[in-house]
């Protein structure tokens, strides 16, 4: 029997509230009501993003336990975090290395610094200029060279170092047009209209870093942008990096979520 124009839009209507009903399946499983999430197409691959609202949630740099041992996997971390009584909403791994899991540069964990600012040239992603510090200071979230550093380091409670700079100031670092390499790619940057919304940002493919540097820019609205690390990034819980379950190695540190206190 042809169908009747009732009939047709009917089914129009069927299909429309079944699309409705069906989650993206490109969005990430939301894993607290605290953090918001999302995926973002550019530059031909996905890019999953987590945001934190600093009011809702704190934010810190963690690296070592309470007796001063090295967490390096996010499984320890979570156990640490459970003997305080916090969960996991989110982490990861929080910038460049050196063998043994120690960090290329600044970590501040918790007022604390656990190893100082680097500012010697050498080759690698960390020496590429002008790298940077991300921290949590008196007035909420930044990103600087690092030779600003000073400027900014009374009162920081969270900070790690890492390069290159992915955006100062709203520009774009000039010497990310010349790479060619592709690889997942990771950074962290904060909204340039509220210190108190920090970033995350991981590539689910193999990507130039300035496609990244793109993506804080035009797409989430960042003027400064740092890159932390570029094949082992992961985020965890999996969930947050679209499912792949792939979230092992051994780190120097974590940027770390958990509910505010």
């Amino acid at each position: 029997m042809k169908p009747t124009g009732v009939s047709l839009l009917l089914a129009s209507l069927l299909a429309v509230v079944g699309l409705a009903a069906c989650p993206s399946r490109s969005a990430p499983a939301p894993v607290s009501p605290l953090l918001e999430t999302r995926v973002i197409d550019h530059a031909g691959t996905r890019f999953d993003v987590v945001v934190a609202d600093l009011s809702r949630v704190d934010l810190r740099l963690l690296r070592q336990d309470a007796a001063g041992r090295p967490l390096r996997t996010f499984e320890a971390l979570e156990r640490f975090l459970e003997q305080q009584g916090l969960p996991l909403l989110a982490a990861t791994n929080a910038g460049i290395f050196e063998p043994g899991e120690v960090p290329s540069g600044l970590f501040v964990q918790d007022g604390q610094s656990l190893s100082p600012l680097n500012t010697r040239a050498g080759s690698g992603n960390f020496y590429w200029q002008p790298n940077g510090v991300f921290f949590i200071g008196p007035r909420g979230a930044g990103v600087v060279e690092t030779a600003a550093y000073a400027s900014v380091a009374r009162g920081v409670r969270q900070a790690t170092q890492s390069g290159p700079l992915l955006l100062s100031h709203g520009a774009l670092n000039p010497t990310l047009a010349g790479s060619r390499s592709r690889y997942t790619r990771s950074g962290v940057g904060v909204d340039a209209k509220a210190p108190g919304r920090v970033f995350w940002v991981l590539s689910r493919d193999k990507v130039p870093v300035r496609a990244l540097a793109e993506v804080f820019q035009s797409r989430l609205g960042c003027t400064d942008a740092l890159y932390l690390d570029g094949a082992i990034s992961r985020f965890h819980p999996p969930t947050l990096q679209g499912g792949a379950p792939e979230t092992g190695g051994a780190f120097s540190g974590f940027l770390v979520l958990t509910p505010r206190r």
